[in-house]
């Protein structure tokens, strides 16, 4: 039973990801005109302030560093307020709702796409496309957009809002000096019968978790620990970044949100034994797993406390810093192992420009010049991931650790609900999961009580259609 959402990525994408694909042509496709070369009519807004607001994170950083270039180039100056992923999807709602004005452009998480377009907070970005007037970035090229992404951020309904932004996507990283130590890969066959390696099934991953997970004073590849080592990280908290990783177990396991007719899906048999999985990988990975985002969880990897973690692809920098990471240079990164299926949980904000905002056609030019290759490629540089197709093969970058895996997983993504309903509906499988980590409930009643709380916020709205 597949019950992932509907919206896996296209064929497109994955030729788009092909290691051989060619860049797109496009109107010039330079990786020099992010700053400079704009079209006729560069400054037609010239003296404009656009307001924006982002989540604080690494490609948003790295835009921020870059607006100097773009107000050069047009004029408009960029105003970019920067802010948590809950204060942002909070201070955004607040204007939308008090119909405000306060921002020209909006990150929003990708799952609220519905929501926004459903209650009129965003608007179509077609009309600006069609208008040649607003051309005014010659190395902007629309058909150099990974479909994919661009689809999953931003298309409801056959109409475009926005474009992606800082996307990103789950895989397994993993001590790569500790799967080739000599030492461990004897002791692993001598207790488990078969070689450590890269593991393609999650019954090898649990076996790792476990051989993995020893006391301080114990001795790994060759030294005594100092402090407490574990197999696995969690990202156990209420918080989104249980949904996103549980996903990944309960799609693999063939479960999920939703069954292929649209109907409640969560407490499957298949569901069910997905989040058994995960709360007996708990006793693998360090105390405290509820209190666990992306964040901590980054953190434990770069401490080198965790052997091997589900997480997302962008945190991978992070761990490849030599001035912040006692792991640099010893990570591998991998797909993640399968039950029944492949699986790779995609996340992305989208760049949305709302329907109160005081300067749209200003803000649609911002977001051409942000999909152009040298913006795009500095992000990349910075530690974010492009939404360009000719900067996934740029040579400045496929030579980074994680970008093969990274290319790999995106081919398999599949994306959570993006129904309007989605942000009640992630706040109570996310409770209920914390519960079960934590050892409040059993996964059963736990994803029971989850159906039966959808139920209501659905509203008799089954089956459900993924727009």
């Amino acid at each position: 039973m597949k019950t992932r959402s509907k919206r896996i990525f296209s064929i497109a994408l994955i030729a788009a990801m092909a290691l051989t694909l060619v860049a797109c042509g496009g109107s010039g496709g330079s990786s020099s005109g992010g700053g400079e070369g704009g079209g006729e009519g560069a400054k037609k807004f010239a003296g404009t302030t656009l307001h924006m607001i982002a989540e604080q994170q690494t490609p948003t950083e790295s835009l921020k560093k870059q607006l100097g270039d773009f107000e050069e180039l047009t004029g408009i100056k960029v105003e970019l307020e920067m802010a948590p992923y809950d204060d942002v999807v909070q201070k955004e709602t607040l204007a939308f709702e008090s119909k405000s004005g306060a921002y020209d452009i909006v990150a929003a998480p990708y799952e609220f796409l519905g929501k926004y377009v459903v209650n009129e907070y965003v608007q179509p970005i077609e009309p600006f496309m069609e208008d040649e007037s607003l051309a005014i970035i010659d190395d902007y090229d629309s058909a150099d957009i990974i479909e994919g992404m661009w689809k999953a951020s931003a298309q409801w309904e056959d109409k475009i809002y926005g474009v992606p932004a800082n996307s990103c996507i789950m895989f397994m990283t993993y001590r790569k000096d500790l799967f080739d130590n000599a030492d461990e890969k004897a002791a692993f066959k001598e207790k488990y019968g078969y070689d450590l390696a890269v593991p393609t099934d999650w019954d090898q991953y649990r076996d790792i978790a476990e051989f993995f997970t020893r006391k301080k004073g114990e001795t790994l590849a060759g030294e005594k620990l100092e402090k407490d080592m574990y197999g696995v990280s969690i990202m156990g908290k209420r918080h989104e970044a249980s949904c996103c990783e549980f996903l990944n177990y309960a799609w693999s396991w063939g479960g999920g949100a939703f069954d292929d007719e649209g109907n409640i899906a969560i407490n499957s048999d298949e569901t069910v034994e997905s989040l058994k999985y995960w709360n007996d990988l708990v006793k693998f990975a360090p105390p405290g797993v509820t209190s666990v985002t992306w964040d901590e969880q980054t953190t434990q990897i770069q401490q080198g406390i965790a052997a091997m973690a589900i997480a997302f692809n962008d945190c991978a920098p992070a761990y490849e810093d030599p001035d912040g990471s006692v792991v640099a240079g010893k990570m591998g990164y991998a797909k993640l192992p399968v039950k029944k299926e492949d699986a790779a949980h995609y996340g992305a904000w989208s760049y949305l420009i709302p329907t109160d905002s005081k300067n749209p056609e200003a803000a649609y030019v911002f977001l051409e010049w942000f999909n152009t290759p040298a913006v795009q490629k500095q992000i990349a540089l910075d530690g974010g991931f492009p939404n360009l197709t000719s900067v996934y093969e740029d040579p400045d970058l496929t030579s980074l650790p994680y970008w093969e895996a990274s290319k790999e997983v995106y081919a398999i993504s599949s994306t959570r609900p993006r129904i309007p309903e989605w942000s009640e509906m992630s706040a109570e499988l996310s409770l209920q999961l914390s519960n079960t980590l934590s050892g409040k409930a059993e996964p059963k009643a736990a994803l029971d009580a989850v159906a039966k709380e959808w139920a209501k916020i659905l509203d008799g709205k089954l089956p459900v259609t993924y727009q």
